[in-house]
C-alpha cells in the first residue's frame, strides 16, 4: 500500500490530521490499534479553542448536539472552602463530551473525508526508505503483516516516553448535583481531581495522583479508584454534597504512569502531534484542545508540501515552521500547567489555596487565563 501520509494513532490528534490532509487532496492512511467505541482515561473537558478546531473540521453541530452544558465558572473545593470565579470566555465557553463519542465522531469524519482507516491495526516497525518510510503493521497476532509506504509519517499515538510517577483515574457518575455551568477543581495531598458535567445530567470525575501518595492512603484489598474517591470526599465537603445522590456508571478506569512535558516535534523524519508532541498536566484541561490544535498547525504546512516534491529538505522546512508556531501557541500553556500542578499537589495545597484565594477568588480566573482559556 502507498500513501502520501501515514498517521499512526486515531485519537483526536491523529483523526484531525487525517481530516485536514484528506480534505487537501492527499492520500491518507490511519492506523488505530483499538476498536471503537472505547472509554479512555481523560477529563473529557474540551476548551473553547478545541471547540473551534472541531467546527473547522466540520464537526461543530454534531459536537454541540452531544456535549454537556457550557462551562462558565471555575470552582475550587477544599476542606474548608468552596471558591469560584468566572471562567475567561475570550474564545467562547468550554464544554465536556465523553471520549468514546468524541473519538468516534472524529474518526468517522476522517473516513467521510476520504482517509483510509485501518482499525484495529497496530504498527510493528517503521524504517526510512528512498522516498519516505516503510511501515509494517498487523491487525492481530495471527494476522498477516501489512506493508505501507508513506511519503510522510505523523506520530499521533500518545506518549511513549519513559514512565513517571503520576497516575490517572476516571469515573463516570449520574445524578450529580453541582453548581450550574461550573467545573470544579479538588486538590488533595499528592494529587488533584476535576469534576465537570456532561450531557444528560452525567458528570466525569478525573484524578491525577502521585503513585506514592496513592499507596499511602490505599487500604489493603481496596480498589485504587475507590480509595481515591474516599480520599476526595474527606478533603472536599462540596464534592461530597455533589455526589451525595449520584451513582457511578461502570468501573473506575486507570492509566499511566503519565509523563507530562514536551517531546521532539520532529525526529528521524517523523512529525509528532497530540501527546506524542507534548502532554500538559491535566489540571488545566487543555489536552484535547492542544491535540486538535497541534494537528491543525502541522497540516497547515504539511498539506501543501505534499502536493509537490517532498524529500528530507522539504520535511525539515515543514518541521521548522511547525515547531516555531507550536512554541508560540503552546509553550506558555505547558509551563503554566506544570506550575499549577506542582502547587495543587503540595501536602497543604488546600489550606494554602484557602488563605490566598479566599480574599481574591479572581486569581482563579487569572490562572485559567495563563493556561490558555
Amino acid at each position: 500500500m502507498r500513501c502520501d501520509a501515514l498517521v499512526i494513532g486515531g485519537g483526536p490528534a491523529g483523526a484531525a490530521c487525517a481530516i485536514a490532509l484528506a480534505r487537501a487532496g492527499r492520500r491518507v492512511i490511519v492506523l488505530e490499534k483499538a476498536r471503537y467505541p472505547r472509554r479512555k482515561v481523560c477529563g473529557e473537558f474540551v476548551a473553547a479553542s478545541g471547540i473551534r478546531e472541531l467546527a473547522a473540521l466540520g464537526l461543530g453541530e454534531r459536537f454541540a448536539a452531544r456535549a454537556g452544558p457550557a462551562v462558565r465558572r471555575l470552582a475550587l473545593w477544599t476542606l474548608r472552602a468552596a471558591l469560584d470565579a468566572p471562567l475567561p470566555q475570550r474564545h467562547g465557553a468550554p464544554r465536556a463530551l465523553e471520549r468514546d463519542t468524541l473519538d468516534t465522531l472524529l474518526l468517522e469524519q476522517a473516513r467521510a473525508c476520504g482517509a483510509e482507516v485501518l482499525q484495529p491495526m497496530r504498527a510493528l516497525s517503521l524504517e526510512r526508505i528512498a522516498g519516505g518510510h516503510l511501515c509494517r503493521a498487523r491487525a492481530s497476532r495471527e494476522g498477516a503483516p501489512l506493508e505501507i509506504e508513506a511519503r510522510a509519517v505523523v506520530a499521533a499515538h500518545g506518549s511513549w516516553e519513559p514512565p513517571g510517577e503520576l497516575l490517572g483515574f476516571q469515573a463516570h457518575f449520574a445524578g450529580v448535583r453541582m453548581p450550574e455551568a461550573t467545573i470544579a477543581l479538588v486538590p488533595f495531598p499528592g494529587g488533584y481531581a476535576g469534576l465537570v458535567e456532561r450531557a444528560g445530567g452525567r458528570a466525569t470525575l478525573a484524578c491525577s495522583v502521585r503513585r506514592e501518595a496513592l499507596e499511602r492512603v490505599r487500604p489493603p484489598r481496596t480498589g485504587a479508584g475507590e480509595a481515591l474517591q474516599s480520599l476526595l470526599l474527606d478533603h472536599a465537603p462540596a464534592l461530597e454534597r455533589a455526589l451525595a445522590h449520584a451513582h457511578r456508571e461502570g468501573s473506575w478506569l486507570a492509566a499511566g504512569p503519565l509523563r507530562p512535558g514536551r517531546r521532539p516535534l520532529y525526529r528521524d523524519g517523523v512529525f509528532a502531534v497530540g501527546n506524542a508532541a507534548a502532554e500538559a498536566h491535566p489540571i488545566v484541561g487543555e489536552g484535547i484542545a492542544m491535540a486538535l490544535g497541534s494537528a491543525a498547525l502541522l497540516c497547515r504546512h504539511l498539506a501543501p508540501a505534499l502536493a509537490a516534491r517532498f524529500g528530507d529538505a522539504e520535511a525539515r522546512q515543514v518541521a521548522g515552521r511547525y515547531s516555531l508556531e507550536w512554541r508560540r501557541r503552546f509553550a506558555l500553556r505547558l509551563w503554566s500547567s506544570a506550575r499549577l500542578a506542582q502547587l495543587a499537589m503540595l501536602p497543604r495545597a488546600g489550606a494554602w489555596a484557602e488563605r490566598v484565594l479566599s480574599p481574591a477568588p479572581g486569581l482563579l480566573a487569572l490562572a485559567a487565563r495563563l493556561s490558555g482559556k
